[in-house]
This record gives C-alpha cells, sequence and structure tokens, in this order.
C-alpha cells in the first residue's frame, strides 16, 4: 500500500513538472519566440487570367506592420527576409504605423527594401487614426512606396501585357458608400482584365471578386492571435471579428487571401501563429 502511495506521489510530481514545464514553454513561446519568428509562407493562385499576364513574377505581401519607437529586431530581420526573398512587387495591407510619430519610420523602412519592380500600400485605421501630415504620400513615394487606396491602375506584367492593381483604404466597418466607392475604383477595369485588389477589411472580398477581382489581398486580423483550432469561430462571434481570419479562401470565381501580419495588437502575444510574409506565384488553373 505504501508503496503505490509512493509511486502515486512520484506520478503526480513528475505530471506536475511536466505540466509546469509546458506552460512556461506555451508562454516563452507565445511572448518572446513566436512574435519574432517571422514565416515565409508561399501560395499559388491558380488564375488562368493571373497566370497568363504574370508568369514568373512573384509579389510579396505583408500587413499589419504598427510601426513605432524605432525598427527594431523583427523589422529588421523583416527587411532582410523581403530582400532575399528578391520578389518582384511587395504590397502591405494596411496599419503601417502605430503612432504619430511614425510617418520617418514607414520611410526608413522601405527605403530599404529591394523588390525588382516597386512598393505599394493601402491604409488601415491605425494609420487613419495617426497621419496627420497631408504630404506624406509624396514623402513614402520618394522611399519606394505608392499608396494606392482609391485608385486602380495598370501594371506591366510579362512582355507586353497588363493586369490591374487596386485598392482602397479603411473605410470605417460600417461606412455605408463602400460598394459605390468600390464602383468608382473599377470604373477604367475593362470587363474580364486582370485585376489583384488591397483591401484591409477582409469583408469586402465577396463584393470585389463579384465585380471581376481575382485575386483580393487582406490584413487586419493578425491571423485571430491564436492558431489552435476552432479559434476562428470564438474570435469571429465573441470578438465581432470577420470569419475570413487567415490563410486563402475560394470565394466565387475568385481568392481571398488574409496574411497574419506582422506586429501583435492590443495583447504582445502569438501562439501558433506567427507573423508572416506571404508569396505568391502563379499557374494556370486545373
Amino acid at each position: 500500500m505504501k508503496n503505490r502511495r509512493n509511486k502515486l506521489l512520484i506520478f503526480w510530481a513528475v505530471a506536475g513538472l511536466a505540466g509546469a514545464a509546458l506552460l512556461g514553454f506555451i508562454i516563452f513561446d507565445a511572448i518572446i519566440l513566436e512574435p519574432n519568428w517571422i514565416n515565409v509562407d508561399r501560395v499559388v493562385i491558380g488564375n488562368d487570367r493571373l497566370s497568363r499576364v504574370l508568369g514568373d513574377m512573384t509579389i510579396a505581401q505583408i500587413s499589419d506592420l504598427h510601426l513605432r519607437g524605432q525598427l527594431g529586431f523583427k523589422e529588421e530581420e523583416l527587411i532582410r527576409r523581403l530582400n532575399n526573398l528578391e520578389p518582384d512587387i511587395i504590397v502591405v495591407t494596411g496599419d503601417l504605423m502605430e503612432d504619430d510619430a511614425a510617418e520617418a519610420l514607414v520611410k526608413e523602412f522601405f527605403s530599404r527594401l529591394k523588390p525588382k519592380l516597386w512598393s505599394y500600400g493601402i491604409l488601415g485605421n491605425s494609420d487613419r487614426k495617426y497621419l496627420n501630415n497631408s504630404g506624406y504620400k509624396q514623402i513614402w513615394r520618394r522611399a519606394g512606396l505608392s499608396i494606392i487606396g482609391g485608385s486602380c491602375r495598370p501594371m506591366g506584367g510579362e512582355g507586353n501585357s497588363i493586369f490591374w492593381l487596386g485598392g482602397i483604404d479603411f473605410p470605417g466597418y460600417e461606412f455605408p458608400g463602400v460598394e459605390d466607392e468600390i464602383d468608382r475604383i473599377l470604373e477604367r477595369v475593362p470587363s474580364g482584365a486582370p485585376l489583384i485588389f488591397l483591401s484591409y477589411d477582409p469583408d469586402l472580398a465577396p463584393i470585389l471578386i463579384e465585380k471581376g477581382v481575382d485575386l483580393v489581398l487582406s490584413g487586419d486580423t493578425h491571423g485571430g492571435i491564436i492558431g489552435i483550432p476552432g479559434w476562428g469561430i470564438i474570435f469571429r462571434e465573441f470578438f465581432g471579428r470577420s470569419a475570413f481570419v487567415r490563410g486563402l479562401f475560394l470565394i466565387g470565381e475568385g481568392y481571398l487571401y488574409v496574411n497574419r501580419g506582422i506586429a501583435t495588437k492590443v495583447l504582445p502575444v502569438r501562439f501558433l501563429c506567427p507573423p508572416e510574409i506571404t508569396l505568391f506565384t502563379f499557374r494556370s488553373a486545373e
């Protein structure tokens, strides 16, 4: 009997130590390791229109930088990894800054990126909150970043082919005229033209795809912050956020991709949801 009691005590002691070690690792991972461990997720988009025009070109997407203070380890690593990937185009889908002194940080960050062609971006809700300089577009443009929210422009693909790149800045989640604004942005795009669109709010994707967009690139959600299976339902229902939490979605005849973002938001944690660079390539639909 005493033997058995001793074995049980040893078992529970070992189980307690293992549980404490596991909890310690989860806390370390969520606060220290994972928020700074940038993944490169490679995504192939099967779309005939885009693949014919883009060929072997690559597009890198980043999102939700929330720059503030100074460029730290994570931002330096992000610059290094993006430049090593050598994408043709870099796009950023909103929330570049997190305080009203970060305009210079955005300039510094994008001046150090080296895409083969150019970088394009849109504004998120944090940018709307903190931007107070009407000349930021010109300053950032000289640094290598064009803010294209509210417009759609023809872009050169392989050979003499053309695709269109559009974007909409954060209009407010309940903005009543958003569909009219989308119609205005797309009015110059020929019917059936290959079309990629940057939308901070992923919930606009069904509207955009119905209007002819082939690929919508979004951010805002930070991937839900936690990657445990089933968390997306809680994220949507309890926090009132988008059903499109992270990753690739086929919607009708188009695609939506929701990037997990780079920075943390509200709480400085990530768990099973590391920061993300998405590198897109294109092939014909099967």
